[in-house]
């Protein structure tokens, strides 16, 4: 029973993961329509209050502030840090570099969420295996998103850009760890992981709407046609809400070092969907990096033989 309730968890990571693809998609279509801080807050805010109505229709609204209240402080880091700073800083480094290597840069957060997994909710099992593992997977993706070009990550004229994108990607794994925690300290809350992500999403939207008002992207908020804001709403409900509902009810299961390995195989997902979608030819590089990542998520997942049982217990 607990091997099955492993499998189901590893599967509703993976969905999480490949719904999560669609986000470069839709803002390689949004580009030069939608504004990017504009198009952060419109993420935050409508999954946010989409989730909200899926409580509210379960009449789950109740405790809310009650969890909130009891959990403040992680809320208001996974909302302000791990997804507001951290949305605002990749949006504004990939227009300061190129997409395809913000893509390979920011995928550094599976990195940044399992170092932080050590400390925060306690997962030590087999450290040395995950570190090596996610050093081979990144520098797959790096070869996958570069075309063998690496030179392009610390080339002067994308540097700061390609910095911002990894100070945001170890804010993100701040989110990521923070839910695990969150499901951790709340078993016995029903719809827990709904409940972490409704409010670190309209905590988020907050501050993002803060930057909006000092941008001229204000007076169009919005203001879009039909298909932007069918995009826009792809991006907030599908690959926002119903992707990270997925992917932290996955996490319940299972760490979430192992849970976030499985996002070095975005760029894959996204690389086939860039083809099929927008026509984008894939390099000879996928061939190289798709052994190098599935190697990777082996090695991360690899089961401790010494302690079997999973370090997840209670945390204070």
């Amino acid at each position: 029973m607990e091997l099955r309730e492993k499998q189901k968890g590893y599967l509703l990571c993976l969905s999480g993961v490949v719904t999560w693809s669609f986000a470069e998609i839709i803002v390689k279509l949004l580009q030069g329509t939608v504004g990017p801080v504009s198009l952060s807050f419109l993420r935050f805010f409508l999954a946010g209050v989409f989730l909200f109505l899926i409580l509210g229709i379960q009449k789950e609204t109740k405790d809310l502030w009650k969890i909130f209240k009891k959990n403040k402080w992680t809320f208001i880091i996974a909302g302000i840090l791990g997804l507001s700073l951290s949305n605002v800083l990749l949006f504004t480094g990939i227009q300061l570099s190129q997409a395809n290597i913000a893509a390979g840069l920011y995928v550094s957060y599976t990195l940044f969420t399992s170092i932080y997994s050590i400390f925060i909710v306690r997962e030590r099992s087999n450290i040395s295996l995950k570190v090596l593992g996610y050093v081979v997977g990144f520098l797959g993706t790096l070869m996958l998103v570069s075309n063998f070009q690496l030179g392009l990550f610390i080339a002067p004229q994308f540097l700061l850009g390609n910095i911002l994108i990894v100070v945001a990607a170890s804010f993100y794994g701040t989110h990521v760890v923070a839910g695990k925690r969150i499901l951790l300290l709340n078993e016995g809350v029903s719809n827990v992981e709904i409940k972490f992500n409704l409010l670190t999403f309209l905590i988020a939207s907050i501050p993002c709407f803060i930057f909006v008002a000092f941008t001229p992207e204000l007076p169009v908020l919005f203001l879009h046609g039909p298909i932007e804001w069918m995009l826009i709403l792809f991006l907030s409900v599908g690959t926002t809400a119903v992707g990270y509902y997925l992917f932290f009810k996955g996490v319940q299961k299972i760490d979430v070092s192992h849970g976030i390995s499985l996002a070095l195989l975005k760029p894959i997902l996204v690389t086939f969907l860039a083809f099929f979608i927008l026509g984008e030819l894939p390099t000879m590089a996928l061939f190289i990096a798709l052994p190098l990542i599935s190697i990777a998520i082996l090695l991360i997942n690899k089961q401790d033989k010494v302690a079997s049982r999973r370090n997840h217990g209670k945390i204070s």
